[in-house]
């Protein structure tokens, strides 16, 4: 396929089109053989027809050159742009309250707009302290206790962190398991009692700790 100038508007067309995009002149269209009869009014539906698919093509390319709303970025500074960006932030990551005005303050807004964007979200806080424990368990192993810890350090409150711990659908006997076997995969060496008893330093029950320790993947 080659390029070649329309005649009528100049723009580069491919050499098989049957018409210009831009103008709708003809480029390839077999002209008709007329009778000479009726020679005038068969050019006069052609030059309409012609014109027609001018119009139409137009009107497309115009439509195809407005602006995208959507694409538009975001106000990156003031309350707005704090606002948008908190929206951002959330829908890729879980953060508490107070995490997201410090996220926020670290991006340049002032603690008013970081303030005003973390009070106007519309974030569920609880819910956000269960999608980060269950963010946190995507990536490692951890007991009941140490997982609410982990939370509280993010700057969940106390009940928030609670009900992430409880709603994060852990099974914590799998989780004494998984972190068993992190343990004796650096540790190869300990004993069960030795592995045992770091469990339950990392928060996990007797129980759990011996339920890790004896389904680790280890023959004692």
């Amino acid at each position: 396929m080659a390029l070649i100038k329309c005649h009528e508007c100049g723009r580069n067309v491919s050499d098989k089109a049957a018409y210009c995009p831009g103008c709708g002149h003809a480029i390839n269209v077999p002209m008709p053989v007329l009778n000479k009869k009726n020679n005038n009014k068969e050019i006069i539906i052609l030059i309409c027809a012609i014109l027609l698919i001018g119009i139409v093509l137009a009107n497309r390319d115009n439509k195809s050159e407005e602006p995208d709303d959507s694409s538009y970025n975001a106000p990156q500074t003031g309350q707005v742009g704090a606002l948008a960006k908190a929206e951002s932030y959330l829908s890729s990551g879980a953060y508490s309250y107070s995490g997201l005005i410090d996220q926020l303050e670290f991006a340049g807004f002032s603690v008013d707009e970081a303030t005003y964007a973390a009070d106007n979200c519309g974030a569920d806080w609880f819910e956000q302290a269960a999608k980060k424990a269950k963010s946190y368990l995507d990536s490692s192993a951890f007991s009941y206790t140490g997982l609410f810890v982990q939370l509280e350090h993010n700057g969940f409150t106390e009940e928030e962190a609670r009900y992430g711990a409880d709603n994060c659908g852990a099974d914590w006997n799998e989780q004494a398991a998984k972190r068993a076997e992190s343990y004796l995969a650096t540790f190869p060496d300990w004993t069960k009692t030795r592995l045992i008893e770091q469990l339950e330093f990392n928060g996990f029950t007797p129980e759990e700790a011996s339920f890790g320790a004896d389904n680790c993947g280890n023959t004692w």
